[in-house]
């Protein structure tokens, strides 16, 4: 028998691993076609049970919820009637706030002392009594939009240190005298919620100052405390208990 060519017997042995290749690749694929189909299964089942699952439950909650009662005629024309009384008051404008600053006799006094009253500097503006009295007691003089330090009393009996006038310590208190961060004035909607923040912000037992802490004599005297600063360019919120002129309880602008 004639031996075959060398290149045939070459390409023939070519031809067959390339078949192999092939089946192996067709087997491969199969294998991944399989592994892809089970793991979509796998997949499927708990997402169809829940599905059935949620729709059991919806069905049974459905069963089990009662029926809409009907409104009578009269429930229905009580109605907005309700909702009318509910709902929050509207308040008029913003109103305006009573406010001291440092006085200009205040540098006559002992480094720790101050003294805020009406007439310091800067002054109030906004509404004043009139000319002479920048304050205003009984309405307020500073808009509750501005924003401004609360001013606020430790009360104490400390006797008035050596030094100034008795003249510069009209309004003494006896107590220690400090500021909050600015607020605006609109935020302080009660004489509590603004003594809070007197003391959350400097500790127990401080509260908003009052013109009465001053025995009514326009100003407010008192020891300054080491860790903050009353410093001139700023008027302070006040309070007033026998009118309304605080930002709780001004009429509006």
């Amino acid at each position: 028998m004639p031996k075959r060519p060398r290149t045939e017997v070459a390409a023939g042995r070519r031809g067959r691993a390339a078949r192999r290749d092939r089946q192996r690749g067709e087997l491969l694929m199969v294998r991944t076609v399989a592994v892809v189909a089970v793991l979509l299964l796998l997949l499927g089942i708990p997402l169809w049970m829940k599905h059935e699952r949620d729709k059991r439950t919806e069905g049974q909650a459905r069963k089990e919820s009662p029926a809409p009662v009907a409104k009578s005629p009269a429930a229905k024309a009580m109605a907005p009637a309700a909702a009318q009384a509910s709902a929050p008051a509207v308040t008029g404008g913003m109103g305006h706030g009573l406010t001291f600053a440092l006085l200009a006799d205040d540098a006559k006094l002992p480094a720790e002392v101050a003294r805020l009253g009406c007439a310091g500097e800067p002054r109030a503006t906004d509404r004043p009594l009139k000319d002479d009295h920048p304050c205003n007691h009984q309405q307020g003089d500073t808009s509750c939009r501005v924003v401004l330090p609360v001013l606020c009393i430790q009360p104490g009996t400390a006797a008035k240190p050596v030094g100034g006038a008795d003249g510069t310590y009209a309004g003494w208190t006896g107590g220690q005298l400090a500021p909050t961060q600015p607020v605006m004035g609109a935020i302080l909607t009660s004489s509590a919620l603004a003594s809070a923040r007197c003391e959350k912000e400097l500790g127990s037992g401080w509260r908003m100052a009052d013109v009465k802490d001053g025995l009514d004599s326009g100003s407010i005297a008192g020891l300054r405390t080491t860790n903050t600063t009353l410093g001139q360019g700023t008027r302070y919120w006040v309070q007033t208990q026998d009118q309304p002129a605080n930002c709780w309880n001004s009429s509006g602008s």
